[in-house]
């Protein structure tokens, strides 16, 4: 066991003594570790190895194939006058109503016609005067139609303005 002993410890004292050195250890090869080495590549004369690297003996034919431009028919483009009969569909109009500035003695001519003038749309500060003014001699003054929903919005703004401009919606068949 000690002569096993003694040949470990030297192996393993070489092999820290070279792995701590600043030099590179060289080793000269004896054997080529390719087995395609050959004498052509560098081999000399040691003749060891195996033989070059075969060459194909096949050939390798390309061929190109040209294809000919076809003409493809254009899809029908339909023109956007062109009217389609298939989904015409008849569409009511939608009924309008009627919104009327009630007369008050206490308004302020000023405020009312700014007022009109702010929140309906189509009225001018001329024909908001004129309106007042013929809501203060009748009573009501005729104000426009509307669709439901506007003439109720447009009553609804004039009645939440400060001093209060008293406007009522009616139905268009009732007149």
């Amino acid at each position: 066991m000690a002569p096993l002993q003694t040949i470990l410890c030297t192996l393993a004292l070489a092999a820290t003594t070279t792995a701590f050195t600043s030099t590179p250890i060289q080793h000269p090869r004896t054997q080529q570790l390719s087995p395609l080495w050959s004498d052509k590549q560098g081999g000399g004369s040691q003749g060891g190895g195996g033989s070059a690297i075969a060459t194909p003996k096949t050939k390798q034919i390309t061929t190109t194939v040209q294809k000919q431009k076809q003409k493809q028919q254009q899809k029908k483009k339909f023109q956007p006058s062109d009217p389609d009969l298939k989904s015409e569909d008849d569409f009511e109009d939608a009924p309008m109503f009627r919104l009327y500035l009630i007369g008050d003695e206490g308004y302020d001519q000023q405020h009312v016609v700014t007022r009109m003038h702010e929140i309906v749309e189509d009225c001018s500060e001329d024909d908001a005067a004129t309106l007042f003014k013929s809501a203060y001699q009748t009573g009501e003054a005729f104000m426009g139609k509307y669709p439901r929903e506007v003439a109720e919005v447009y009553a609804e703004q004039l009645t939440r303005s400060d001093p209060i401009v008293y406007a009522d919606v009616r139905d268009d068949q009732d007149k």
